[in-house]
């Protein structure tokens, strides 16, 4: 059974989506019990403090918050969650 994502799935702003990867299996959320290796079909979180909060709030800690850009290509940019999390929050 697929929960869907009680966030706001907003259309993405220009050729860029927001994403949380696992850092192992490098596959993407897609709804709260399924991950995909497609970033098509992967969840677009439109903003990176949405997708921060949803793995802070998920306790997804293997997990990079992932910027990819559309245009042509895919690009990437993976960013580590500890490292966006201030220590406050995250519990140090």
């Amino acid at each position: 059974m697929n929960h869907q994502i009680a966030i706001p799935n907003s259309t993405p702003k220009g050729n860029m989506k927001i994403l949380l990867q696992h850092k192992r299996t490098l596959q993407y959320v897609q709804t709260l019990d399924a991950w995909t290796k497609h970033e098509a079909s992967a969840h677009n979180f439109t903003h990176s403090q949405t997708a921060i909060d949803f793995a802070h709030d998920h306790d997804l800690t293997e997990v990079y918050v992932t910027v990819k850009f559309c245009d042509g290509d895919w690009s990437s940019v993976p960013v580590p969650l500890k490292s966006l999390i201030p220590q406050a929050r995250a519990g140090l």
